[in-house]
C-alpha cells in the first residue's frame, strides 16, 4: 500500500516544490502550543485567527524570518511569560478577550481550549522547557508525552505531534483527518492514526530517492494543501 501512496503523491503534489507555511516559523513556543491545540477539528482560518489575535493583544511578534533558526532566547516570549497571563486572568478572560474564541477540545464534555493550552503550557514548564531551545531534548520522551496525552483532548498525540512540527522538527507528520482522507482516497480503505502514519513513513521512504531535499513535515504540509482544496467526494 506505501507504494500505492507514494505514487499518488508523485501524481497529485508539487513534491519538487514544497514550501511549508509561514505558521512553522512563530517567534515563539508558546504560539506553536495554541497552534497545536486550537488546530484541532476546526478550520485551520479560525486557528491562524486566534494566534493573531493573541498576538494583537499582547504586542508580539508572531513570526520570524521564513526559514531562519530558532530566535535568540532574548527575542522570545517564554513559556513561563505566558503562564503568568494565566495567573492575572480568568480563563474566561483569557477566551474572550485575548483568544477571542471559545471553542471546546469537544463538544461533549471538553473543556475550553484555551484551558488546554494552559495544561499544555504547565507541561512544558514542568519540564523546564520554556524556549524553542530547550525543546529538543525532550522530543519523543515517553513520560512527557503521556503527561500531554493526560490533558483533555489530548489523547491521540495528534496535537504533540503538530507541536513538535511547528518548533521546527522535521521526522514527524500530523496524522488529522486531512491526512487521513488523502491517504484513504489512495489506498482504498479506511485507516486509523496508527496505520496513516506509518504508511506515510513508509511512502516516504520511497519519495525521497525521487526528492532527496524533501522532508517528512513538508510531504505532510503538502498533503494538507492539497486536500484542503480538494472536493469532499
Amino acid at each position: 500500500m506505501e507504494t500505492i501512496l507514494s505514487n499518488c503523491c508523485k501524481q497529485l503534489l508539487d513534491l519538487r516544490n514544497a514550501q511549508l507555511s509561514e505558521e512553522y516559523y512563530y517567534s515563539s513556543l508558546p504560539l506553536c502550543v495554541i497552534d497545536a491545540v486550537f488546530s484541532i477539528g476546526i478550520r485551520y482560518s479560525t486557528t491562524r485567527r486566534v494566534v493573531i489575535n493573541f498576538c494583537n493583544r499582547q504586542k508580539i511578534k508572531r513570526l520570524r524570518e521564513y526559514g531562519s533558526l530558532y530566535p535568540d532566547k532574548k527575542q522570545q516570549f517564554s513559556i513561563r511569560e505566558f503562564l503568568s497571563l494565566y495567573e492575572n486572568y480568568s480563563i474566561e478572560e483569557l477566551a474572550n478577550n485575548f483568544f477571542k474564541n471559545r471553542c471546546r477540545t469537544s463538544s461533549r464534555n471538553g473543556i475550553l481550549k484555551t484551558e488546554a493550552v494552559f495544561k499544555f503550557s504547565e507541561v512544558l514548564y514542568k519540564y523546564e522547557i520554556n524556549f524553542f531551545q530547550d525543546l529538543p531534548d525532550f522530543i519523543g520522551n515517553k513520560e512527557f508525552e503521556y503527561s500531554i496525552k493526560q490533558i483533555p483532548g489530548q489523547k491521540s498525540g495528534i496535537s504533540t505531534s503538530y507541536f513538535y512540527m511547528l518548533a521546527g522538527e522535521e521526522n514527524f507528520i500530523k496524522p488529522d483527518r486531512m491526512i487521513i482522507r488523502f491517504i484513504e482516497s489512495c489506498i482504498g480503505k479506511s485507516i486509523n492514526i496508527h496505520e496513516a502514519t506509518e504508511l506515510l513513513k513508509e511512502a516516504y521512504k520511497t519519495l525521497k530517492s525521487n526528492f532527496p531535499n524533501l522532508t517528512l513535515r513538508q510531504l505532510d504540509h503538502e498533503i494538507w494543501k492539497y486536500q484542503k482544496n480538494a472536493p469532499l467526494s
